[in-house]
């Protein structure tokens, strides 16, 4: 018998010598599913305690580092919360945590956590295996792991994604079925306009790469709004729910804060869009005056005077049907002056925008007034969305466009925006 069987058969004998004074326990935290609108996930939280009282897990982990028993301390935390999950088996999956140095030792082969789970009367494919894999310096070992995991059924997620040295290389090479953002992005994202573009950026790559993205951490209604609007997968956090010794009582604190928040965000989105609409009516009367007067004759600079007034108007310019722009941009006043630096890329006479949305959509449907998806513009490298529609002049047929800022343009949107007016 090896020495991690003896351990999974007699835990409690052997614990105090692992452990000193140490005494085990779990507590569970729910994770939700904003679709299903219910918990579909338990993470098995350590909370060890000394005497009387609790102290932290990163104490209990780092003793047992020092001993090199890590292998050890997470075979018994497995049996602790496998024994809870067992007795009531909800309709959710259980996440349980492998330290780096589980994934590279043979007391914790993937043939041993699947006699672990398969002994409390469960099946693996109950069991989400988070893993940090920034933690894990044996690509090669942390690659049989997984497949050996998978084997049995086991499902893998990619822990705390996006703090110390994760790089997406591994995630497509483990393809996890969930990848957790690290709390660390979620904080900077809810503070920093740019963090948060970054932020949703890599969610909407992560989950085209083909997993379900769990943001955790979320304490705050900022950081809820912000999980909210990058349309992830699954939320974790003490917003929704704190960790809980019984795992009803934690699915029952998260599912109605669930519930109060996508009301409250669903509301709050209907608001924004209102106020949007309302802000390109007003606009939409500006862009068809500058066609009226453009296909008249009068010069752009001229015709579209008022046009560049409206908030968060940066640069007008016309295109041809096949997406070349014709003319000179026409700027907004004082936007030149913010721009001073030399850059070539402000001068676009000539240039074909024919791969851009904004193109395609007034082309394609030449009756509306368009308005794109938030994209970092070419010739100043910020964050912009254009407003476009076709017009007859003299000339022939042109597509007006006007670049705008969004946040200027329509505050509180962020990324929400009607597609056509």
């Amino acid at each position: 018998m090896s020495d991690l069987t003896g351990c999974m058969h007699k835990q409690g004998s052997c614990l105090p010598t692992w452990f000193g004074d140490f005494e085990l326990s779990c507590e569970f935290q729910s994770i939700v599913s904003p679709t299903h609108r219910r918990t579909v996930g338990l993470e098995a939280l350590a909370r060890p305690r000394r005497g009387k009282g609790r102290v932290s897990p990163a104490a209990l982990f780092s003793e047992a580092e020092s001993e090199g028993q890590e292998p050890c301390l997470d075979i018994a935390l497995w049996q602790q919360a496998l024994h809870t999950y067992a007795e009531s088996r909800p309709n959710a999956w259980l996440f349980l945590n492998l330290s780096a140095a589980s994934v590279v030792d043979s007391r914790t082969a993937p043939d041993i956590l699947a006699h672990l789970v398969h002994e409390s009367g469960l099946s693996c494919d109950r069991i989400v295996l988070e893993i940090v894999e920034d933690a894990v310096k044996d690509q090669e070992a942390l690659a049989g792991f997984v497949a050996g995991c998978r084997n049995h059924g086991f499902r893998i997620a990619i822990d705390d994604f996006g703090a110390g040295d994760a790089h997406f290389e591994r995630i497509w090479r483990i393809r996890p079925d969930i990848v957790k953002m690290d709390r660390s992005m979620v904080v900077h994202a809810a503070e920093n306009a740019r963090a948060s573009r970054l932020f949703m950026s890599l969610i909407r790559l992560i989950r085209e790469n083909g997993s379900l993205v769990l943001v955790e951490g979320l304490e705050t209604r900022e950081q809820a709004a912000l999980a909210w609007e990058s349309e992830a997968d699954l939320y974790q956090g003490f917003w929704y729910s704190h960790p809980r010794a019984e795992l009803r009582t934690a699915s029952a604190e998260a599912e109605p804060r669930l519930l109060q928040a996508q009301q409250h965000f669903t509301a709050l989105n209907e608001q924004q869009e209102l106020e949007q609409i309302q802000c390109l009516r007003s606009l939409r009367h500006e862009i068809l005056e500058t066609c009226q007067q453009v296909a008249g004759g009068t010069a752009l600079t001229d015709a579209a005077t008022h046009l560049l007034e409206c908030p968060g108007a940066k640069r007008c310019y016309l295109l041809d049907t096949q997406g070349v722009q014709r003319g000179q941009t026409a700027f907004a006043a004082g936007y030149e002056s913010r721009s001073a630096a030399f850059n070539p890329l402000l001068s676009a006479e000539g240039a074909s925008w024919s791969h851009q949305e904004y193109f395609r959509n007034a082309t394609n449907r030449p009756g509306e007034i368009h308005l794109s998806r938030p994209y970092v513009a070419l010739p100043d490298s910020a964050r912009t969305v254009t407003v476009s529609h076709m017009t007859f002049t003299h000339e022939g047929y042109r597509i007006l466009c006007l670049d705008i800022h969004p946040e200027q343009a329509f505050p509180g949107s962020h990324h929400h925006l009607p597609h056509h007016i």
